[in-house]
């Protein structure tokens, strides 16, 4: 009997570890607990499914959804497979009185995970006063399945004028009843808060079910030149939905131009000629995506950066699956946009014009 007890105790010890799930639940830690408009709360995210999640601080549990919700000062991130991310979010009154909670929602629509949170100076309201999402006539559920922005590229704003985007999202009917030409805004800027808005087109009719592509065009002014956000929000729904997407421009043109220019003084000066060296492989120059590729491989080795921790650190910060094999030295040129170019630039910690330099064909060396 004794020996029975004992095996029984030792299950019991161990069936926590063999029931655990494959998994983590999704978790949201706060830094505090109590804030006051104007301040700043950092929102740590762990055990999400990979995609962009929306984080907003709303009223009323979020009880109507983003309706509760402070939309205009709402944050979004990227939540990778396995990986605890962070956004700072920050904090503004939401459109109705509390309990307040901080909530996280996929960017394409769904339920949402709160955590508690006080926020100083918005009132509790009693649960008699607290409003319910109604029901009645049909649900009204949009969600975006898919938002993008195309475009961009060398030859687009190379000397940092303006250049053209298009914004490319696609809508769903979630719901039970036919949506017709909800209010859709959109703005743009740089930096998280974009402030420019831009014309944004009638959205018709959708059925339930039904699911649409808008491809909208939309300018950077000159001189375009860093990161942009694109920021919409669509409402008019039982949960209004908010979306945003990222895209960059820089003057390719003027770095390049530079590094060819700078030896030019050295030329023009009268010293005594010396043999030039014999190069150790006379083959031909680079092409501008092979110097891409050479000068990543050279930072990342600098660095210490394996390809694979690479290729992770790019897929996170770009929402773009990428392997060792998308990289150098695997891959012997690159074709990256200006996000993704940028993206490396922060993840080496290097300036963006490093990444184009000429490099020399033999040698695999940046020229200075």
């Amino acid at each position: 009997m004794r020996i029975l007890g004992l095996a029984a105790v030792a299950a019991l010890a161990f069936t926590p570890l063999l029931a655990s799930p494959a998994h983590a639940a999704p978790a949201i830690d706060l830094d505090r607990t109590t804030v006051k408009p104007g301040q700043t709360v950092t929102v740590r995210l762990s055990g999400f499914a990979p995609g962009n999640l929306l984080v907003e601080l709303c009223g009323n549990e979020a009880r109507r959804g983003t309706a509760d919700c402070a939309v205009a000062s709402s944050a979004s991130t990227y939540a990778g497979e396995g990986r605890t991310t962070a956004v700072i979010l920050n904090v503004a009154k939401p459109p109705v009185g509390c309990p307040c909670v901080i909530a996280v929602r996929p960017v394409t629509g769904g339920a949402p995970r709160t955590v508690p949170i006080k926020v100083s100076g918005v009132p509790t309201l009693a649960a008699s006063e607290r409003p319910a999402a109604t029901s009645t006539g049909g649900t009204r559920r949009l969600s975006a399945t898919s938002v993008s922005v195309r475009g961009g590229g060398f030859t687009d704003g190379w000397l940092g004028g303006g250049a053209g985007r298009t914004l490319r999202v696609t809508l769903r009917n979630e719901g039970t009843t036919a949506l017709t030409d909800l209010p859709l805004s959109l703005a743009l800027g740089r930096g998280p808060e974009p402030a420019d808005l831009v014309t944004a087109p009638a959205l018709g009719s959708l059925n339930p079910g039904q699911e649409r592509t808008y491809d909208i065009p939309f300018s950077l002014t000159a001189p375009a030149f860093g990161r942009y956000t694109v920021r919409g929000e669509i409402g008019g729904l039982d949960e209004p939905i908010a979306f945003t997407a990222h895209t960059a421009s820089y003057p390719w043109a003027l770095p390049l131009l530079g590094a060819l220019l700078v030896p030019l003084p050295l030329l023009t000066r009268r010293r005594k000629p010396r043999p030039a060296p014999v190069p150790r492989d006379a083959g031909r120059p680079r092409t501008m995506n092979e110097n891409v590729a050479a000068n990543i491989a050279w930072w990342a080795e600098t660095r210490g950066l394996a390809p694979g921790a690479l290729a992770d650190a790019l897929t996170i910060r770009t929402g773009r699956p990428y392997t060792a094999a998308d990289l150098p030295p695997a891959a012997s040129e690159c074709r990256f946009d200006p996000d993704t170019l940028e993206a490396l630039s922060t993840i080496l910690d290097i300036p963006l014009p490093a990444l184009l330099y000429p490099a020399s064909p033999a040698s695999g060396e940046r020229v200075p």
